[in-house]
């Protein structure tokens, strides 16, 4: 995935474009090289030596917001200190880190995607920060949310943390709603409540709908947490683990679509309009990220709330780590840079300018994110209730296999595969993947 956009930007928490690199053990070869030189390490030689600073290096995709600066607040705190700021164009982020990390260029400190935290891990790209996270129970794995917890507990230890959090959540126009009478979504709403409103919403005049009930699926990665809610795992020791989950999930988004006619197909959905935005549909299933889009809404009243559910309540937590490449030379500077940002006053910060919670619980009583519109939201709870189970699920998964596997979704919707061949050729996709 993922970057997460700051305020007012309207992209998601973007996707790692894919860990090829790793696969072919480029970064084996650079962790083993102990006595090279890395450009990092000669920019802060020379710096130190000229300016009496350390300088460390930290990339990012897009701007730090000005006003929400969390490097120059740091900078201000630590003035022998230096943040080298090197921002990256998000489509290239990925990519980049990647092969910077294959070739021992990296920043010192590295914002990473979920996807890239294990493989750089497993080959000793990044360092095990259980000794500096030793005694400092704010940022040991009890005080994160259990999504967090749990990938320490896989990865033997927190090789990075958690800069913020993002999810996946129901929008929903609230004057639609009492317009027609149906009480507001809850955290209990399942897939069968979602379609009864859904109905209800949906109006039809002259043979056309003018008003859908639902504008479908807003982000791809949506189509996980209905997979995961449906039973299935999604993933499982590192792979991808989908089956009959899969194929209720789609089946339910095929009736909507094609049986109830309650929602448009998905490349009308998808297309460059939002027609929940657009004020033509009721309800919305996308990333949170997009409160920062919807709160210059004006024409209508519109809220969150958790995703409807299957089996089990489901959702898919995205987020960057800090992380420390293995090779920089100032490590401790490093940590400290880390540990500000972690902590209340730059977590604060953080919040402002991405619009999206912090993910330590002992920080959760502040509301620093909620930055809403003159019309929503105003149910910030959502947020808290999707955290309590929301998975690092397929956000593990090499990118270039769910975008694959996107496409597929959409294509049993659209009636161009069934179902169950779907979900044999998203296997036999995995398994492409895992023997490259």
């Amino acid at each position: 995935m993922k970057a997460i956009s700051t305020r007012g930007g309207r992209k998601k928490i973007a996707s790692l474009g894919g860990v090829s690199l790793l696969t072919l053990g480029a970064i084996a070869g650079v962790a083993g090289c102990g006595t090279s030189t890395s450009n990092t390490a000669q920019t802060n030689s020379q710096g130190a030596a000229s300016t009496g600073k350390i300088t460390i290096n930290f990339a990012v995709w897009g701007p730090v917001s000005p006003q929400y600066n969390f490097i120059a607040a740091f900078e201000k705190k630590y003035p022998n200190i230096h943040v080298n700021l090197t921002e990256i164009p998000q489509t290239d982020y990925a990519q980049k880190l990647i092969s910077e990390v294959a070739t021992n260029t990296a920043p010192d400190v590295m914002l990473v995607w979920e996807n890239m935290i294990q493989p750089f891990a497993k080959e000793g790209a990044i360092v095990n920060l259980n000794s500096y996270i030793k005694g400092d129970k704010s940022l040991e794995p009890s005080n994160f949310l259990p999504a967090f917890r749990s990938l320490a507990a896989q990865n033997g230890g927190v090789y990075g943390l958690p800069w913020c959090y993002a999810t996946h959540l129901l929008f929903y126009n609230e004057d639609m709603f009492k317009k027609a009478g149906v009480p507001f979504p809850t955290a209990n709403w399942t897939w069968k409540d979602y379609e009864n409103a859904a109905k209800k919403l949906t109006i039809v005049k002259d043979g056309r709908v003018v008003q859908w009930g639902s504008a479908g699926i807003g982000f791809p990665g949506v189509w996980y947490s209905l997979i995961g809610s449906a039973g299935d795992k999604i993933v499982s020791n590192g792979k991808l683990s989908i089956g009959q989950g899969a194929i209720d999930a789609m089946n339910w988004q095929i009736d909507l679509t094609n049986k109830l006619k309650v929602q448009p197909q998905p490349s009308a959905a998808n297309s460059a309009v939002d027609l929940f935005e657009a004020g033509k549909a009721a309800m919305i299933l996308n990333g949170s990220w997009m409160i920062s889009t919807y709160d210059t809404i004006k024409n209508f009243k519109w809220n969150i709330a958790p995703l409807p559910y299957d089996k089990v309540p489901y959702d898919d937590i995205h987020t960057a780590f800090f992380t420390i490449n293995s090779h920089s030379p100032y490590k401790q500077a490093d940590w400290d840079f880390i540990k500000f940002c972690m902590s209340p006053e730059g977590q604060e910060l953080i919040e402002k300018g991405t619009n999206n919670p912090s993910a330590e619980l002992s920080l959760s009583k502040y509301a620093w994110y909620q930055n809403a519109g003159p019309n929503g939201p105003t149910n910030w709870s959502a947020f808290q209730e999707a955290g309590k189970y929301a998975r690092l699920g397929y956000v593990l998964l090499p990118t270039g296999l769910t975008n694959y596997i996107d496409n597929q979704l959409n294509a049993a919707v659209l009636g161009q595969e069934s179902p169950s061949q779907v979900v044999k050729l998203a296997e036999q996709q995995a398994q492409q993947v895992s023997n490259q």
